[in-house]
């Protein structure tokens, strides 16, 4: 049985008063993690560990994107989904697909590994769950979109300070090198509206609206985890590989 879609604008609004109240509530870009990354406090071998601790997390995250869209019955809202995931991976061009200028970025700062199957640790610390990407079959896709849209909202402003960071750094590092990140400041304001969008289509009762809310929470809440980790970590392991 088909999905009967809502395109109820006062819903859309709803949505997004949620993602905002949510996101704002805990704002992620002013962890203390984030602000030392804009700072230039990290050192350089910390942040190549960071780049390879991430670089599988991004690989998941476009394979669970699709895994979503393929449960849709809805040929306009997987249309969407897909027109998402086409510039995820570079408008079908593999050298410009996000996790491929992810592993430029991380070719340009001399990582010694570049590995998108590697342990990053996603599935054996808990405070890194963010990085699995696990969507199970039975979870309502309102709340998956959720997930998904907490994250395109927040990333803008946490990159943002990413590259402030990245150029103190590593000085002279230049934006070919750090496209990863420029281009999801660009898209994913475009993404997090189309996911809302998405999203109200499937929206048939306040349990719905709970489960979007439930799913932005779950999201933030993971990444702060995931931060507050790398925080306290990143320098100690970077510092056990030069040993």
């Amino acid at each position: 049985m088909a999905t009967i879609l809502s395109s109820d604008p006062q819903i859309s609004k709803q949505l997004h008063h949620i993602l905002l109240e949510v996101t704002t509530a805990q704002d992620l870009s002013l962890h203390p993690f984030v602000q030392r990354f804009g700072k230039g406090e990290f050192s350089q071998d910390a942040i190549r560990q960071f780049a390879m601790k991430m670089l599988p997390g991004s690989n998941r995250f476009n394979m669970a994107f699709l895994k979503v869209a393929s449960k849709m019955d809805s040929y306009y809202a997987r249309t969407i989904m897909l027109e998402n995931a086409f510039t995820e991976h570079g408008q079908l061009k593999p050298d410009l697909a996000h996790v491929a200028l992810f592993m430029r970025f991380m070719k340009g700062i001399d990582c010694p590994k570049i590995d998108v199957n590697a342990n990053d640790g996603a599935f054996l610390i808990p405070a890194l769950r963010f990085k699995k990407f696990e969507f199970c079959d039975d979870e309502p896709v309102v709340r998956s979109l959720g997930r998904f849209a907490a994250i395109e909202q927040v990333l803008p402003a946490i990159f943002s300070k990413y590259i402030e960071g990245l150029r103190k750094i590593f000085k002279g590092i230049d934006d070919h090198t750090i496209e990863y990140f420029h281009i999801h400041c660009h898209l994913d304001p475009e993404h997090t509206d189309e996911l809302i969008q998405v999203t109200q289509l499937y929206i048939k009762s306040e349990k719905d609206i709970e489960l979007f809310r439930d799913g932005v929470q779950d999201m933030v809440k993971s990444i702060a985890d995931m931060f507050s980790w790398m925080d306290e970590n990143l320098e100690k392991e970077a510092l056990a590989l030069r040993s």
